[in-house]
């Protein structure tokens, strides 16, 4: 990468790599879904190839993608070799949609979100490879969580701006998924206000719900305005003519911790509007 919103990572010959691609199924590195590409190797790279290690010490294996009539199908599961890592995934969204509605709706396979493994995490957010110009303030790679579905603080679901360690009390609005949830729609708004303040409005509802066909107010879960608070607003990202941040989905694992059997998340819908 050569500087600020470097989109290179994102460009050949890296996501047609051909040492890259046979690790992919039928050898293509994407899916389309809802009229739109999908990287399903995002986290291959030429020195460790397509299982990487990160942080979180997840495995991501874009063979664990399935796209079929009813979305796209995240799965972890356990690795050939029992002593090695469970196996994880994630795609990536090739279009850089920028301010905007964005709306996601999921089902959880297992039967329900509030039954997702401990250690198992499904997520949806918003994320730049490269880092911002220091003038985008200290959320460096423009990340909004949108969804994280997970066992921590005080549920087991989260709203989350970066970075998560900034500030006091952490920009998190914790929430509980309720018993017997198999399908949620995510809805966030991403815009700047009449008085140029940028927004993010984070929501969550159960069931399965469009833009044309909108969630009413008692299916939802949970909402949250970081905006209001003072602490919080200037962690949430502007988008610029040259910001290069994505929409992320992803199901992987906490710590690399192994759950309890396989777990599978099907996305059946994306949506945009823009602002």
């Amino acid at each position: 990468m050569s500087g600020y919103d470097d989109d290179s990572y994102f460009q050949p010959p890296n996501t047609n790599n051909p040492n890259a691609t046979p690790y992919c199924p039928n050898g293509d590195p994407f899916i389309t879904f809802a009229g739109r590409q999908w990287w399903i190797n995002y986290h291959w790279t030429q020195a460790q190839g397509t299982y990487v290690w990160e942080p979180f010490k997840s495995i991501f294996d874009p063979t664990l993608v399935e796209h079929g009539p009813d979305g796209i199908r995240l799965q972890i599961q356990p690795n050939q070799d029992p002593s090695q890592a469970w196996r994880t995934s994630e795609v990536v969204l090739m279009d850089k949609l920028g301010y905007g509605k964005y709306l996601v709706t999921a089902r959880a396979d297992g039967g329900s979100f509030s039954d997702l493994d401990p250690h198992a995490i499904f997520g949806a957010f918003l994320y730049q490879y490269s880092e911002a110009p220091p003038s985008n303030g200290p959320n460096i790679h423009r990340e909004i969580d949108f969804l994280e579905v997970l066992r921590s603080g005080g549920g087991n679901a989260q709203f989350t701006l970066q970075p998560y360690d900034s500030v006091v009390p952490p920009p998190v609005h914790f929430f509980q998924m309720p018993p017997g949830t198999e399908v949620i729609t995510i809805i966030n708004n991403w815009y700047v206000d009449p008085g140029f303040k940028i927004i993010a409005d984070y929501s969550c509802y159960a069931g399965d719900w469009s833009l044309e066909n909108p969630p009413p107010e008692e299916k939802l879960i949970a909402k949250w305005y970081p905006a209001l608070d003072p602490s919080f607003a200037p962690l949430i990202p502007d988008h610029t003519d040259s910001s290069c941040e994505r929409l992320h989905l992803n199901l992987w694992l906490m710590h690399g911790e192994a759950p309890g059997g396989p777990q599978s998340v099907t996305v059946t819908r994306f949506e945009f509007q823009p602002a």
